[in-house]
């Protein structure tokens, strides 16, 4: 770990080893709001920046959202998103393209569709989704804040010329999730009282045929133990944070395994044959082909592994941490209350001492026999702990189906035309000019 200054009153400890993650991650201690601070504006008080016990009591409503028969029926949904998105790619006529664009639609469109039972058909909106581009745009304005001491005081920040751009991001990324909340409430009371058409006349919103509550459905209808449901603001505050986090991470870590499947044709091909031989004729991945994925699972946490969508977390400690190598390799220390501290998960993730050429790109290393070999804090694509990632179950399936069905029908490969990205760290992993990748439809040639 190493210690640095921010500015001239703040100082962050950094950490990037699994002794000292684990005690991090154990620690409870709530998020740091030097830098989860700056999302406020945007997210509000959800599950990733609240604390305390309103955080207790919010993921304790949330956690059914997430069940395993939820998560069982978002399958035939993904499949339906990945479709949409390789269509387009048919269009590529063996060019390199920009895969970043269209797999965020793909992931907002399953977001939307899985958790709003809404279907807003993003994915073939031109010049991009209004959605996409504000989150964008308010990831752009975070990163630029976080660089800038003198833009971290709010009243400074939104008399700039920044913080104008915030505000007309901020207007259509709200503007958006309100319509979803208030269209849905509409629906359910419709329902309730037995009133009403239960299928919107309106296209772009379509509730019909939903049989399953979903997780908007359980944001507006969950109350804990004393009778309290969620006010609006605190949906919202949920709302915002799933679309962003259920979206946006996602895209990132399918973008990077995409490239890595052309980057690492053997890898690719290995992957592909064990596509094809679980899926065979299928046009589509079922619940139960998802468990049997040994090798694609392994080649998606090698992917993770190198570049990690959530790349750093922050914590403020609310109590002193004592820190000791389990190995007793280094003195016990205490780092005191209130210090701001971030886990370094892109630099754990290649610490020289835990991983055998740590830039290499090997799957391997991703075996049951591997695995053990390694403390259990040495990966941590998702965190770990008690504030983990309520939806990692989510993402790893929707990543597995949409890689499953690109393998099915293409051959991914880079050449000296390619540019190679160049990794970016926003509020997600991202690469700066985004991520081209050339495609060669299978059994029939050049697409």
């Amino acid at each position: 770990m190493f210690h640095h200054w921010l500015a001239p009153f703040v100082t962050l400890l950094s950490i990037h080893h699994p002794d000292t993650a684990v005690s991090l991650l154990s620690s409870g201690a709530p998020k740091s709001e030097i830098f989860y601070g700056l999302v406020r504006c945007w997210i509000g008080d959800g599950l990733l920046t609240s604390k305390g016990k309103k955080w207790q009591r919010n993921r304790h409503l949330l956690t059914p959202a997430f069940h395993f028969n939820i998560l069982k029926r978002y399958a035939q949904i993904a499949n339906q998103c990945a479709k949409i998105m390789l269509d387009k790619w048919e269009k590529s006529e063996d060019r390199s393209i920009d895969i970043t664009g269209d797999v965020s639609l793909m992931t907002l469109d399953n977001m939307l569709k899985c958790a709003m039972s809404s279907n807003t058909d993003c994915q073939h909106v031109r010049n991009g989704h209004p959605y996409i581009q504000a989150v964008k745009e308010l990831a752009r304005i975070v990163t630029k804040r976080m660089e800038n001491a003198y833009l971290i005081p709010d009243f400074i920040f939104w008399r700039s010329a920044l913080g104008k751009q915030c505000k007309q991001a901020l207007y259509v990324v709200h503007t958006h999730t309100e319509q979803i909340i208030t269209e849905r409430k509409k629906f359910l009371e419709q329902a309730k009282v037995g009133k009403g058409s239960t299928r919107k006349s309106d296209n772009s919103h379509s509730y019909s045929n939903k049989k399953m509550l979903d997780f908007l459905d359980i944001l507006i209808q969950t109350r804990d133990e004393e009778g309290k449901g969620l006010t609006d603001r605190e949906i919202r505050d949920e709302v915002d944070t799933f679309l962003f986090e259920g979206h946006d991470t996602t895209s990132s870590g399918i973008s990077w395994a995409l490239y890595n499947l052309a980057k690492h044709p053997k890898s690719q091909e290995k992957c592909r044959e064990e596509v094809n031989s679980i899926l065979k004729n299928q046009q589509s991945v079922a619940w139960n082909d998802l468990s049997k994925f040994s090798y694609l699972t392994m080649f998606i946490k090698e992917s993770m592994r190198l570049y990690p969508p959530v790349f750093a977390i922050g914590r403020k400690l609310d109590k002193p941490m004592t820190l000791q190598s389990k190995l007793n390799k280094y003195p016990k220390s205490v780092v005191p209350k209130g210090v701001n501290t971030t886990l370094q998960i892109f630099a754990l993730h290649r610490h020289k001492l835990l991983w055998d050429k740590p830039e290499e790109f090997n799957p391997e290393r991703f075996t049951p026999e591997n695995v053990a070999k390694r403390p259990p804090h040495a990966y941590l694509p998702f965190s770990a702990g008690s504030r983990n990632c309520i939806g990692q179950n989510f993402a790893m399936n929707e990543m597995k189906i949409a890689l499953a069905q690109t393998l099915q029908r293409y051959r991914l490969y880079l050449d000296d035309e390619t540019p190679t990205p160049v990794m970016e760290p926003r509020l997600v992993l991202r690469s700066k000019d985004g991520i081209f990748i050339k495609f060669q439809l299978l059994h029939g040639g050049p697409c």
